[in-house]
């Protein structure tokens, strides 16, 4: 037994030492898991929204009004004035294209340089999980030092008879040092050395050396656990979320200013439209004035007719500009070069206008904002993150007490260091050591002051929470309440619009058939037939910017839902650029599987 035991002590020994690089390189891979990316949740918060839900609950379905009377008349849904079927043609008559909603969406997406730079602050963000893991790298070390020594002797124990003692030394080391997820800090490294001097004491001379070391620090108490050490890691992965979510929520704001901007534009050119007519109409009564003043005309309703033909052409120069700056804040929006490259080109909308109701379920609207609105789902985030923070420095106000382990084999030679390597392992048997590290502060202002404000931001962050709810709430309550407002007002300005055309008809009907001689008749009229003009082209105006302002509630409703992505078909892509750089980016109609960028083709 005894031999058997001496003939396997070398197979033992080399087990050893593989097995300690064994654990070494399958705790490398165990604390390189990949972990799914976390999920905004009020129970992984710890927050209760059953508070909010009770409010949701209570919320009436449909928007109530004060006005108890009977509801204006629907706008017919073929309502088409020449004013409305004008806008879809050219005003300019120097080059036009027709867009959609749809299609700016579409050009925005591919083109809008600041859709890009919102798009890169969450890849941003998830650099720093790579980061973080970085804390549990497998970090290799290698030096070397020769020494070369030519001193003084006082002892002639020191060289045995030469009065100056002098030595080469030649020492490398190398190894793996690594922090694994439990706190461990483990050490492998391999030392050689020679060492050659004029000692007559010192053998075999030269002489070769060679030891292997293993060392582990493990945590016991501060920065112990797995649940501490991974916790920059989900820090960093609750941030890279929070930036995905902003990403989500700046891309719908920037899609609902493309929507406010095309029906302003929409809105500007209709007016534009009726104005013009209106400068018409003033310019023929104006020239009728003009050609009676030798017969009954009188000088001041000329003048009178003058003044009202010059404002209304200084509106019609204001419509225009409104006109082209609607165009050219669409040209920026989009960052389309074949628009940017056009800018005299006029841009005509192609929509139709929604004129019917569109239902509103408030109660519903603020359920599906609970759950998908970009801004609480950053606020749970933020919320979670704080508990991380508030636990790590609960840690941190424990004792730093280590348990320390060491263990080494060791082999000497007279020859070279590869014999003095090999014998580590064949002669001799391992040392090793075991014992106790305790360092902890007495005052420990540090780790308190510091667990005190990581509790007082989880409160704040508690209330930011509570707060985001609120405002979304209340921005759900508002955006449903003007859909049905907007649309109500809109069937309120159609019935405006109506009784003013009827009314200034009535009075050109008359004029055509009442012979007017009196100078007081003739001012009475003039003065009539203007305020009427105006009170109509104002209706006229005011309609259309009812009916834009309910084409934009539609869609903010859906943002306010924190759907406007889905209700626009809008999907997040994942891919790569021509410089293999991780890329993010919003596709219309995308379908599942597309997962590689042409950056090339984009460029």
């Amino acid at each position: 037994m005894h031999t058997f035991y001496h003939s396997m002590l070398p197979f033992l020994r080399i087990t050893r030492c593989q097995g300690a690089i064994f654990f070494l390189a399958v705790a490398t891979a165990l604390s390189q898991t990949i972990e799914p990316l976390p999920v905004a949740d009020p129970e992984s918060a710890k927050f209760d929204i059953t508070e909010y839900e009770g409010q949701v609950g209570a919320m009436p379905n449909r928007p109530r009004s004060f006005f108890k009377d009977k509801s204006p008349s629907k706008v017919p849904t073929d309502f088409a004035p020449w004013w409305i079927r004008g806008q879809g043609h050219s005003i300019a008559g120097n080059g036009s294209r027709t867009l959609t909603v749809e299609d700016l969406y579409q050009r925005a997406l591919r083109h809008s340089k600041q859709i890009r730079v919102f798009s890169d602050l969450p890849l941003i963000r998830e650099t720093g999980i790579q980061e973080a893991k970085g804390a549990f790298d497998t970090n290799s070390f290698l030096q070397s030092k020769f020494e070369h020594a030519n001193d003084p002797v006082g002892n002639t124990l020191t060289t045995g008879g030469a009065n100056r003692f002098k030595q080469d030394q030649w020492n490398i080391e190398g190894g793996l040092r690594k922090k694994f997820v439990t706190g461990t800090e483990v050490t492998v490294s391999q030392q050689l050395g020679n060492t050659d001097n004029n000692s007559i004491y010192f053998v075999p001379n030269p002489q070769s050396t060679a030891k292997l070391s293993l060392s582990v620090v493990q945590p016991l108490l501060k920065g112990a656990g797995v649940s501490y050490n991974r916790s920059i890691i989900q820090i960093a992965r609750l941030d890279s979320q929070v930036a995905l979510s902003e990403f989500i929520r700046q891309s719908e704001s920037h899609l609902l200013e493309i929507t406010r901007t095309y029906w302003a534009l929409y809105a500007a050119r209709v007016t534009y439209l009726q104005k013009a007519k209106l400068v018409e109409e003033t310019g023929k009564i104006t020239d009728e004035l003009r050609a009676r003043q030798q017969v009954d005309a009188q000088q001041n309703q000329l003048f009178r007719a003058q003044s009202a033909l010059a404002t209304r052409r200084s509106d019609l120069v204001r419509s225009e500009a409104s006109v082209r700056n609607a165009q050219d804040r669409l040209r920026a929006l989009t960052s389309d070069p074949e628009l940017l490259n056009s800018p005299e080109s006029e841009l005509i909308p192609a929509d139709r206008m929604v004129l019917s109701s569109a239902p509103v379920d408030a109660q519903a609207a603020a359920q599906s904002a609970l759950r998908n609105r970009p801004e609480i789902n950053q606020a749970f985030l933020q919320l979670q993150a704080a508990g991380i923070r508030e636990k790590m420095s609960k840690n941190e106000l424990m004792p730093e007490l280590n348990l320390v382990l060491q263990g080494s084999l060791g082999g000497l030679t007279g020859d070279d260091m590869g014999t003095a390597y090999g014998r580590q392992y064949t002669e001799g048997g391992p040392g090793y050591g075991i014992g106790f590290v305790l360092s902890f502060p007495l005052e420990n202002n540090i780790a308190r002051a510091h667990h005190e404000r990581r509790q007082i931001e989880t409160r704040q962050q508690l209330n930011q929470v509570k707060t985001t709810i609120d405002s979304v709430l209340l921005e759900v309550k508002v955006s449903a309440r003007e859909v049905a407002t907007a649309y109500r007002e809109t069937q309120a300005k159609y019935e405006s619009v109506r009784a003013f055309t009827e009314d200034l008809a009535t009075l050109e009907a008359r004029r055509k058939v009442q012979d007017l001689r009196d100078e007081s008749q003739i001012s009475n009229y003039l003065d009539t037939v203007l305020d009427a003009q105006d009170r109509r082209a104002s209706a006229e105006e005011e309609f259309i910017r009812a009916a834009a302002n309910y084409q934009i509630s539609i869609v903010n409703l859906e943002r306010a839902k924190g759907h406007l992505l889905t209700y626009s078909d809008v999907t997040m892509m994942r891919g790569k650029d021509d410089k293999n750089l991780p890329l993010l980016w919003l596709e219309k109609g995308a379908r599942d599987g597309k997962t590689i960028y042409d950056g090339k083709a984009a460029q």
